[in-house]
């Protein structure tokens, strides 16, 4: 089967790998479609591959298939499997291992144990390597999630990056005609947006420097997008809330966006750090004085049922960010399309 091989600095290889075998407990799955998402452009670009760590990214980089964003069909089942046909799609779903020190006190979403040791069990070689980058990958039966029919494969490949976009929603407790900033319009920001305006949000705001990205945020609901290179994003979100926004979610990497963050919320708001920042000099002092409540969402799959739903019952329309599906062979022009700021969101079918 072909596989994108991620072999150096913006360089793919796409080789031809084993099939992997079925193995009890696991379904073998046909990959439909896979997004790239950020992390994944950061490690392609990342300059360890050249001998530097100046990007400061939390992992080393080597040889790898990468793709977490995607969804799969059911093409072999194997032994103990029950509720799955071929054929069946599915994507992935938070799993735990019941008897970490987490969730022995009932937050299996903080579990140190299950999900990595499952993958880890499911195959070998090529196959164990998490990415979807490829024809077809080896998972476990347990902690998947049959796709509904009125969900196409472009939808369910967003489930996981919902997810992401779901949990500063959820977590800060976000309710309707609450006010909302989000820092940073990539495919993450405007899910984030989207998940803000299905809870009832109001006024949603949206920032970025990139101009496309805040037309496409207005197409799909922001009800306003602001450029930071055109004014001071930050006074008008304070025009526009009157105080501040209630909650104010950063979904960029860049370290002066902490600051700037806490500048965006009303006293007593909310701060959700939903992107990984880079290291920051921050001075807790607007913190202590607005009465700020700074949380991080790290949800690793925790809210992919709820991202399910909501776009089963067209809550949340994901099929809008997506601007182009290539084949899995153009993964390199697929990549430099995101870098140069030429599509929002790329899919890749390795079908083709």
């Amino acid at each position: 089967m072909k596989a994108a091989v991620v072999t150096g600095r913006r360089q793919f290889e796409i080789r031809d790998i084993p099939i992997p075998s079925v193995a009890p407990g696991t379904l073998l799955l046909k990959v439909k479609r896979c997004a790239i998402c950020g992390t994944d452009l950061e490690y392609v670009d990342s300059t360890r591959w050249e001998g530097s760590d100046e990007d400061g990214l939390p992992f080393q980089t080597q040889e790898a298939i990468l793709g977490h964003e995607w969804v799969g069909e059911v093409v072999e089942i194997g032994d103990g499997v029950k509720g799955w046909k071929v054929g069946d799609r599915c994507v992935e779903a938070r799993t735990s291992c019941g008897a970490c020190y987490w969730c022995a006190r009932s937050m299996p979403h903080l579990c140190l144990g299950g999900p990595t040791r499952i993958e880890r069990t499911a195959g070998s070689g090529w196959a164990n390597m998490f990415g979807a980058m490829t024809e077809y990958v080896l998972r476990p039966a347990r902690g998947k999630i049959k796709v509904p029919e009125s969900v196409t494969n472009e939808e369910a490949a967003l489930t996981e990056p919902l997810n992401v976009g779901l949990a500063p929603v959820y977590e800060s407790a976000i309710k309707a005609a609450d006010s909302v900033a989000v820092i940073g319009a990539g495919h993450i920001g405007q899910l984030t947006m989207l998940a803000a305006k299905a809870a009832g949000a109001a006024p949603v705001i949206i920032t970025d420097r990139i101009q496309s990205r805040l037309d496409k945020a207005l197409e799909l609901g922001a009800d306003y997008a602001l450029n930071v290179d055109e004014g001071n994003v930050y006074e008008q979100i304070l025009e526009i809330t009157g105080a501040g926004a209630d909650g104010v979610f950063v979904c960029v990497r860049e370290a002066d966006v902490l600051y700037q963050s806490t500048l965006a919320a009303r006293r007593e708001g909310t701060v959700a750090i939903v992107g990984f920042p880079k290291p920051a000099a921050i001075d807790p002092i607007y913190w202590l004085v607005k009465h700020l409540r700074i949380i991080g969402c790290d949800p690793s799959l925790r809210y992919n049922w709820e991202a399910m739903r909501l776009m089963q019952y067209k809550q949340v329309d994901c099929q809008q960010l997506v601007s182009t599906t290539m084949p899995l062979t153009d993964v390199s022009k697929a990549f430099d399309s995101l870098y140069s700021g030429e599509n929002l969101l790329v899919m890749l079918d390795p079908s083709k």
